[in-house]
């Protein structure tokens, strides 16, 4: 008999031994080893993390968060959907498990009155798509992550700036009314700041060019574990891992081993110089990040973004994901999206 019924910290093991149960990724697959996996409900004011099971077995989590953001020009309600898990016996079953949970939160989520459904998909994951898809979402955007391994060289690290919160309100001012923006992105830096996950926001400037990034640090609550990675970044991991305790060379994870990473966010750059500043920036945070004994660099924008003009890097990983979004009254959000860090 299957069960719907929100989760409680009494769940907690049984949630970690799903999301242990539950790798990300295809080529690159990744484990999420949490402290604890009620640590992002603590981002949002409204929202629940429900489970299903069958005969008193955990089979699958789905969660929701009630937001305001800009949509068309106004501020509206929102559900944004997250940490949709399934064990793999029941990912080949609509009928079941986390489709009959998706339709448990969507009546729920129609009693906030919200105007849309929306989550985040990565590019490979066709099991959650194939949910959402049938739930009647449909893609909206694709934002790309690009990790590079920190770089343990004596060059030059930025400072924070003095007034992070400052900052962000001149970067929201350049972000606009954007499409899934939050009423005010300058209130989520705040909480992150409370919460202790805002590292800092940094800031280069060269006569009229400028570029900006903000660091998320989160190695409190989770750190990766590579499970599976391509053969050309197993072979070139062969050749510098070795080398990194001699010569400053980035180092690549090792399958099966965690590693620590720190998100770099809102990310963006003005003037002629932008791009070469941002390089400059993401190059300094890299010796940053191994100071502090920190793997990887992960960088946020969508791929759409008139403000992010991202520069290449000798080693660096991408991978995307797809928004989906389903509108409660016809109303879909319009590139360019603005993504959040909570949504995370």
């Amino acid at each position: 008999m299957l069960e719907i019924r929100e989760a409680t910290q009494a769940d907690d093991s049984a949630l970690l031994a799903l999301e242990a149960a539950s790798p990300q990724g295809d080529s690159t697959r990744i484990l999420l080893d949490r402290t604890t996996y009620f640590y992002r409900p603590t981002l949002f004011d409204r929202g629940k993390v429900m489970l299903a099971l069958e005969d008193d077995k955990l089979v699958g989590v789905m969660a929701y968060a009630i937001k305001d953001v800009w949509l068309c020009g106004e501020v509206v309600p929102v559900a944004y959907m997250y940490d949709l898990r399934s064990y793999p016996a029941y990912s080949r079953s609509m009928k079941r498990g986390l489709f009959t949970l998706w339709q448990a939160l969507e009546q729920e989520i129609l009693e906030h009155s919200a105007r849309m459904v929306y989550g985040h998909v990565k590019e490979d994951n066709r099991t959650a798509m194939n949910i959402m898809l049938k739930g009647g979402a449909q893609e909206t955007g694709m934002f790309s992550v690009c990790s590079l391994p920190s770089l343990p060289s004596p060059g030059a690290v930025p400072e924070p700036v003095p007034d992070p919160l400052d900052a962000v309100a001149r970067f929201e001012e350049r972000v606009g009314h954007r499409d899934l923006r939050p009423q005010s992105i300058v209130e989520t830096y705040r909480r992150g700041l409370e919460l202790g996950y805002l590292q800092g926001v940094y800031r280069m400037v060269r006569g009229s060019s400028s570029a900006q990034a903000s660091i998320w640090n989160l190695t409190s609550l989770y750190r990766g574990r590579v499970l599976r990675l391509p053969i050309p970044l197993r072979v070139l991991g062969a050749v510098l891992n070795p080398l990194g305790g001699v010569l400053p060379l980035p180092r690549i994870p090792r399958m099966g081993q965690p590693f620590q990473y720190w998100h770099c966010f809102d990310v963006y750059c003005t003037g002629p110089s932008g791009k070469q500043l941002m390089g400059q920036l993401l190059q300094g945070l890299r010796r940053l990040a191994a100071r502090n004994e920190t793997d990887m660099l992960t960088v946020f924008h969508y791929v759409d973004d008139p403000l992010v003009h991202p520069p290449r890097f000798l080693v660096q990983k991408t991978m995307r994901y797809h928004t989906v979004a389903r509108p409660n009254n016809g109303t879909l959000p319009t590139p360019p999206l603005y993504l959040d860090i909570r949504d995370l």
